[in-house]
């Protein structure tokens, strides 16, 4: 009864890239149960409470874990041969909205009456993907809309068992309380439900325990002695009585440091427990009292800025917390899709120098602990129930990637690679060694600098290793092997690293966007369809905090683009360095920001399907046939039976048709005198590009239709899709600019229809580089922005190169971008935007040494690192120590 893993995944390929894969209900489950007696053998064992063991067996019996040595030999139990991959414990996830059929009960603001258990589905595909991603079990919530809501449940992800088996019998009550601004709902006009205010939360909170206090005691005094009428019955006390016999754990939604504290003291007057603050993006402001309080933090680091209330969120907040002494664990709050929740958790190793078992911590022990289930779950160990995943590579690598997930030892999650790419995918064991510093000194001012001794990434060139960097007057003087260094220059030594061209992201809103809620803070949109004379570059704000963030992962150049109407505006590029937007400038005009007509979500059942039956449509080629009454107008003609049309636009793209007419005749006619007009002469000239921003693959036809039948340079923003269309993109030779995968929050990494098999939102980029599409990757935001090189770096765990991923996010975005005279490789004539990394720079393990823009050195801190020196003074020297400067 053997089962080598390596056979599995062979007969998994269940379709060749001749088809379109698709994914099924049944596709979904094992291909064999193990009934919870299984033996893994040669499995590296990362146990995090007992070291890593290589080359190790774990013998899993009833669903507990009996045995953990070399050569374990026992007959008649089934076999996984796990050599090469890693098995590490299930990741449990300490904030999850997944599973449910119901999620706020915001009618009131105490509401704890209600149970999650009440509407536990465990069919939700959104379940599945949780464990698709290595997560076993979690704690289920409602939402945060009142102050006390629903009892929440500490469960096992079983997705499509019997909602009874996700119980976990000794797991204690928990329930939601939230604080903040979803609970105070300030940004709403028309809200008139108490409470208002931070002020006003707290004096909910202060009654309701004072009445649950009261009840509390006339129960225990009656049933002291029972006689007369015993008190009156109230659910909603029940459970506020139970809080305070702490019977039932809080589990408590919060962002800002006050408020924290506010609710610690608050539970200190009262008595009850605080399982773990959720969220909690200050937590690092007051660690040594949440330390004090043994009160842990479950938080995220991978979305800040957003509102208000997350405007001081530092990706340093794990790991300080962890240094004070606080039992830190990192959550999804997810949704749906799957997750990079591994991932989020190894960038505690960049911003706060974790180590990669603390790291891991944060992902399995430590969410056990403040959930009350460390006893079974969280590490491997003798005696501890059997949930743990089969890793292809580290689980903190971005090349990380999960093949089986077991859950008290039955397969739960068994990877199907339907579309054929595990084996052209990189994969690393061993992580980075993180450094015990986070930057390098800069080097003294100067206008010339020689990098020598180095591993250099020209991108345009071969690597070369000890090589030499000559930077001159903001340029790229010189770039080779042992290059001799002239005399006058700044001879710096980077032997042991790599030097890298500095990373593009090619669309963002950096400058334009602050605070995602406040609009005062917001300059993406303007009024109106038509706005071509509107400008990025000249609304930066060039004192915006996101604008350093970027370069401390390597970001050195972005592409900032308005948003709104039809024709949002002039995109630029610039870098992120200079005093002015003029100093930051790289191109102006890099492209027309539109929003292209029809851009919707894809429809979970299109017209591509409709005729197909049991078939799947043939990969990126047009249909075999078509019916003119299933399709849209604008792919049929009633007069030509069956025959796909030429390409020609659709009536919902005609206002646009309409207005470039009226341009490109008024620039052909030599007009002059309106600035709208005036706007688009380097678009209806071809001197610049449209960015359409598409998604699915019916938006993508009608835009390279569009771009046919007006002879448009274009380039597809967003495009979903395009992989369904790649061949005539390719043919086209229409660049793309994609979302890449690899976001942990939230509804994360979700396929754009049902059907689709789970991991093509990071297949994605593998699919056009095959069909010969030239693709770059984008962050489409402003505080997602330093993000980007860990999610590109996802995709080649899913069949693309890293020598490609690298590609895509520095010379061929610097193509598409028609700025490749100036960026994207290391190169004489270039602008010297460089960076220094001691490893990959796609690993979270990675430090970026330093960096330069426009050949001078520029400092890698940050909002982040200011925030992290100031409040690193509060913990004891020995606990500051612990976290990586």
């Amino acid at each position: 009864m053997r089962t080598p893993l390596a056979l599995l995944s062979l007969a998994l390929v269940a379709t060749s890239l001749a088809q379109v894969p698709f994914e099924t209900e049944a596709d979904r489950a094992p291909l064999f149960q193990t009934g919870g007696t299984v033996l893994i053998r040669h499995a590296r064992v990362l146990t995090v409470t007992k070291g890593d063991l290589n080359d190790m067996d774990v013998l899993v019996t009833a669903g507990k874990i009996t045995k953990i040595a070399k050569n374990i030999n026992i007959v008649g139990t089934r076999i996984i041969d796990a050599t090469g991959l890693t098995l590490a414990p299930g990741i449990v996830d300490a904030h999850v909205h997944r599973g449910t059929d119901s999620t706020n009960e915001g009618t009131d603001s105490i509401t704890c009456e209600v149970r999650i258990q009440d509407v536990l589905n465990p069919r939700a595909k959104n379940l599945w993907q949780a464990v698709a991603s290595g997560e076993t079990s979690g704690l289920i919530l409602h939402g945060s809309a009142n102050c006390v809501g629903g009892e929440s449940l500490v469960a096992k992800f079983k997705c499509n068992r019997p909602p009874n088996e996700l119980l976990i019998p000794d797991a204690p009550r928990m329930v939601k309380f939230a604080l903040g601004e979803n609970v105070t709902r300030s940004s709403s006009d028309n809200s008139a439900r108490y409470p208002r205010t931070r002020m006003g939360v707290e004096n909910v909170y202060r009654r309701a325990f004072i009445e649950a206090r009261a009840y509390m005691n006339a129960w225990d005094a009656y049933n002291k002695n029972p006689k007369g009428m015993p008190p009156r019955k109230d659910v909603r006390l029940e459970t506020l009585a139970d809080i305070l016999r702490r019977k039932v754990w809080v589990q408590c939604h919060s962002y800002r440091a006050d408020e924290i504290l506010m609710l610690l003291r608050l539970s200190q007057e009262f008595g009850f427990k605080i399982g773990a603050f959720q969220h909690a993006l200050e937590a690092y402001k007051i660690a040594p009292e949440l330390a004090a309080a043994g009160i842990g933090v479950s938080t995220f680091g991978d979305n800040w800025a957003y509102k208000v209330e997350a405007y001081d969120a530092i990706p340093y907040n794990a790991q300080m917390c962890s240094a004070a002494g606080v039992v830190t664990t990192i959550n999804t709050d997810g949704v749906s899709g799957t997750t990079a929740l591994n991932v989020d958790a190894a960038k505690t190793m960049h911003f706060g120098g974790a180590s990669a078992n603390e790291a891991l911590a944060m992902l399995t022990i430590n969410p056990a602990k403040v959930l009350g289930i460390d006893h079974r779950t969280g590490s491997i160990e003798v005696g501890k129930d059997a949930d743990f995943v089969l890793w292809k590579g580290h689980p903190l690598s971005v090349y990380g990637r999960v093949e089986m997930t077991f859950i008290d030892g039955e397969i739960y999650f068994q990877r199907r690679d339907k579309w054929n790419v595990n084996a052209k995918s990189y994969h690393r064991d061993v992580l980075p060694k993180v450094a015990s510093s986070e930057v390098d000194p800069l080097p003294p001012a100067s206008s010339r600098y020689a990098l020598v001794g180095g591993t250099v990434y020209p991108v345009s060139g071969p690597v070369i290793p000890n090589g030499t960097v000559l930077i001159e007057n903001g340029k790229i003087k010189a770039v080779g092997a042992k290059l001799a260094v002239p005399s006058g220059f700044v001879k710096v030594n980077v032997a042991g690293t790599r030097v890298y061209p500095g990373f593009i992201d090619a669309g963002s809103t950096l400058g334009l966007q602050e605070i995602g809620s406040v609009s005062e803070t917001n300059d993406t949109r303007e009024l109106g369809d038509f706005n071509p004379e509107c400008r990025a570059q000249v609304a930066m704000q060039i004192e915006s905090a996101h604008l350093e963030t970027p370069r401390q992962t390597g970001v050195l150049a972005a592409l900032v683009s308005p948003s709104g109407g039809i024709v949002a505006g002039r995109s630029a590029v610039i870098d992120l360095g200079g005093f002015t937007w003029e100093q930051k400038l790289v191109r102006g005009d890099a492209g027309l920001a539109i929003s292209f007509p029809g851009n919707s979500n894809p429809a979970p059942f299109e017209a591509e399907l409709m005729c197909e039956g049991c078939a799947t449509p043939k990969f990126d080629k047009d249909d075999d046939h078509v019916h003119t009454g299933e399709l849209p107008n604008e792919w049929a003609d009633p007069k030509s039976g069956f025959q796909a049309q030429p390409p020609r636009v659709s009536s919902s793209v005609r206002p646009l048709v309409d207005f470039w007419d009226k341009a490109k005749k008024y620039a052909s006619s030599g007009g002059t005198g309106d600035p709208k007009m005036d706007a688009m002469k380097p678009f209806v000239t071809g001197k610049a590009p449209l960015l359409l921003n598409v998604r699915s693959a019916g938006s993508i036809r009608s835009a390279l239709d569009f771009a046919e039948v007006t002879k448009a340079k274009i380039i597809l923003v967003g495009a979903t899709e395009s992989w369904k269309v790649a061949d005539r993109i390719a043919k086209l030779k229409v660049p793309v600019i994609l979302d890449p995968a690899g976001l942990s929050t939230l509804s994360a990494n979700a396929p754009s229809a049902d059907w689709m098999p789970y991991d093509t939102p990071y297949v994605i980029p593998s699919l056009l580089q095959k069909a010969g599409v030239k693709f770059a990757f984008q962050s489409r935001d402003n505080a997602l922005s330093f993000q980007l090189p860990y999610r590109a770096g996802m995709s080649c765990a899913y069949g693309l190169s890293r020598d490609d991923a690298l590609r895509a996010l520095t010379l061929s975005a610097a193509e598409i971008l028609g700025v490749d005279s100036q960026l994207g490789s290391i190169a004489p004539g270039k602008l010297a935007n460089l960076f220094v990394s001691d490893d990959d720079p796609f690993e979270p393990a990675t430090s970026i040494r330093m960096a330069f823009v426009r050949g001078k050195p520029v400092e890698l801190s940050s909002r982040f690192t200011r925030l992290r020196d100031r409040y690193l003074a509060r913990l004891t020297p020995a606990q500051a120590a612990k976290v990586r400067r």
